[in-house]
């Protein structure tokens, strides 16, 4: 068994707001399209729906937003881990080596 006792704050901020981010962008892309489809709906009360512009907003807005979403929880998340396996000790795991291949 091996146990993680510590992990480090600012990788698993950058690993959570990257990965955040990414999700963030395919998100946005499905209101993209669903926003792009119905923008007609919405008459003239939202003047760049006629375009599609809501869409296009949320393509840039969902990763952003997202991605600092990620990089606080993930930030928060290391610190709190880490407060807590210094108290109750760390997560145990078992890691097995794979078959190495026999060189000739």
């Amino acid at each position: 068994m091996v146990k993680i006792e510590k992990i480090g704050v600012s990788s698993a901020a950058k690993i959570y707001g990257l990965t955040l981010g990414v999700l963030g962008f395919v998100i946005g892309i499905f209101y993209a399209i669903f926003l792009s489809a119905f923008s007609g709906l919405l008459g003239d009360s939202f003047p760049i729906a006629g375009a599609g512009g809501i869409g296009l907003i949320m393509v840039i807005v969902f990763p952003i937003m997202y991605g600092i979403i990620g990089f606080v929880v993930g930030a928060l998340g290391a610190v709190i881990y880490n407060f807590v396996a210094s108290k109750i000790g760390g997560l145990e795991i078992q890691l097995s080596k794979d078959d190495e291949i026999p060189m000739m």
